[in-house]
């Protein structure tokens, strides 16, 4: 008789079958063990140093100064996790408010709204925007929130090829024009690193009367001339209907957000469970994340020492004959088969010292892995070499630039 835990096993039974003889020595590198402090560049693991270029802050902000005075100010006065309450109810402060307005300033939009989560952000404002007899589209990349918000959505909902504008159309075309309709996708792609086409997009969303949601997450900071993210790098801020982002990237806090025209995002905040019914982020984080925004628009040094650092990377890593795709925003990835990324993480840890991070099914096609790194403004070009120099060497034990080499095949054929 069937069991509600058999996925369970059949889950396991197929990460066993790509993982094979070394699935065990594999799996234990995920959920590895981290200092508190685990972003700066050199961080203690049982009293050895390792070199970290696994975390999303991208910035390097996490441990600024500034941000963890004004966190800890906060705090002080009115402890860790207040104001207790959601939103409507006890938890609405000036400084949410201002935050917000702060946001909306930063984007150039009508009003912005804070989530204590940036899954809840994406995955609510889909949700609850897109209803009955409506569509929504999202890219197959695209963060599993936005993939959530669709299939939580009273609308249909389909899915497009990665970044495949043919198959986008070919989809829109079967609606009716006059049919409320949502493209969602990410500004950068978080496993690829590669980039939403926007400007392609906004000319499909005004050719079918459709709304456009970017999630700008891994984009925020990084990209633009002013860091506003993906929309400014392609100078298409005013045609993006709602923009998606996290606090817990390039800012270094926590939450996340969307920014739009005040009268939708007045909605949202009424009809989102996701909004409605969760409690308010914490004001300590919100006066953390105030002085993040702040600052990251008053250190655009920051963003330059980080492109200094990709840049770096990315050459090295080319000339040693790896194929990273397209990457243009702050994450690089090396894709191989199988466990292959576990098995090379594994030996960057153990015998260079060095953290970078694995992904695996289901985030990644069945069959593939990928080894991921982020670096940040606090890394050096010196860092960048040293993990390209550790790659080589982990290359020459494992079937990794081989195998990476047939999946860029694979992919584009």
């Amino acid at each position: 008789m069937p069991d509600l835990f058999d996925k369970c096993d059949e889950f396991w039974a197929r990460m066993k079958k790509v993982g094979g003889d070394q699935f065990d020595a594999g799996i234990s590198t995920f959920f590895r063990k981290f200092p508190t402090t685990n972003c700066l560049p050199n961080i203690m693991i049982d009293g050895e140093e390792f070199l970290q270029i696994a975390t999303n802050d991208y910035l390097g902000l996490a441990t600024h100064p500034e941000i963890v005075k004004a966190t800890t100010e906060v705090a002080a006065v009115h402890g860790l996790g207040t104001p207790l309450g959601a939103r409507p109810l006890t938890g609405n402060t000036q400084a949410h408010v201002e935050l917000e307005r702060e946001l909306a300033e930063f984007r150039g939009t009508e009003a912005s709204l804070v989530f204590n989560l940036g899954l809840g952000a994406m995955s609510g404002t889909v949700a609850c925007l897109v209803g009955r007899k409506e569509r929504v589209f999202v890219d197959a990349y695209a963060h599993g929130c936005l993939h959530d918000g669709a299939r939580l959505s009273k609308g249909d909902a389909s899915w497009f090829g990665h970044n495949d504008l043919d198959d986008l159309e070919h989809q829109l075309k079967q609606c009716p024009i006059d049919q409320p309709k949502m493209i969602a996708v990410d500004g950068v792609y978080g496993m690829t690193g590669d980039l939403a086409p926007l400007v392609e997009l906004v000319e499909l969303k005004n050719k079918y009367n459709a709304r456009l949601f970017v999630d700008d997450a891994h984009g925020t900071g990084v990209l633009g001339d002013h860091g506003r993210g993906t929309p400014e790098l392609f100078g298409v801020e005013d045609e993006i209907d709602l923009h998606g982002g996290t606090f817990a990237k390039a800012f270094g806090t926590f939450g996340g957000y969307v920014c739009g025209p005040k009268q939708v995002l007045d909605y949202v905040k009424h009809v989102s469970p996701g909004f409605m019914l969760t409690k308010a982020l914490p004001g300590a984080i919100v006066a953390g994340t105030r002085k993040s925004l702040e600052l990251m628009q008053k250190m655009p040094e920051r963003r330059q020492q980080l492109w200094i650092n990709l840049d770096t990377l990315r050459e090295g890593l080319r000339a040693a004959g790896f194929n990273l795709g397209n990457p243009q925003g702050a994450v690089t990835s090396i894709f191989t088969r199988g466990i292959t990324a576990l098995q090379a993480v594994r030996l960057l840890h153990d015998e260079h010292k060095i953290i970078v991070n694995p992904v695996m099914y289901p985030a990644v096609p069945y069959g593939t892995s990928i080894v991921r790194i982020t670096a940040s403004a606090l890394h050096t070009p010196d860092h960048m070499n040293r993990l390209v120099d550790a790659i080589v060497q982990v290359s020459r034990q494992l079937p990794l630039l081989e195998g990476n080499v047939a999946v860029a095949h694979r992919d584009s054929a």
